[in-house]
């Protein structure tokens, strides 16, 4: 089917211990699917130092058994400040088409330390078009610094 999934949101860059975030999808089993987007710094390494980096995502994507390759596939430096929009193809992690079905998609964003925030939401691949798809918000050991870095998030499911 195709179509793409596009998340949207506004980012708000922060200081030391912050900024780092990955979105990704999963199947219904809750395998991981395909990583849309990594922060370079947590790929890159950050994660076995900074264990509060992502966990969730370094525990589901591997990242120490990724070519370098797969880490430019998926990575970039963190961004500006301002509106970021990503989209997702109905492609795994290998460039093969997914079978339709239920996925789930993620942005884990590190706030601060261990401040962090999961946002999910589900969609059907090869369903019909949702402009406006329900997103949770899980929020880990919350501070009030930083806790701005991601607001505002969106996510519609377009058939093309």
């Amino acid at each position: 089917p195709g179509g793409c999934l596009e998340i949207s949101f506004r980012f708000q860059r922060g200081g030391i211990a912050s900024s780092q975030y990955a979105i990704w999808i999963e199947n219904e089993d809750g395998k991981l699917v395909r990583t849309v987007y990594a922060t370079s710094f947590t790929v890159k390494g950050g994660y076995e130092y900074r264990k509060d980096a992502l966990p969730v995502w370094v525990e589901k994507a591997h990242p120490q058994s990724m070519t370098s390759k797969q880490v430019d596939a998926m990575t970039g430096a963190t961004p500006h400040t301002g509106v970021l929009t990503y989209t997702w193809d109905g492609t795994d992690d290998n460039g093969n088409r997914v079978p339709a079905g239920t996925y789930n998609f993620f942005v884990e964003g590190t706030l601060y330390w261990k401040s962090r925030v999961i946002y999910s939401g589900e969609l059907v691949w090869g369903g019909a078009q949702q402009y406006s798809i329900p997103v949770k918000a899980r929020h880990f050991s919350p501070s009030s610094v930083n806790e701005n870095m991601i607001t505002g998030l969106k996510a519609c499911y377009i058939i093309k």
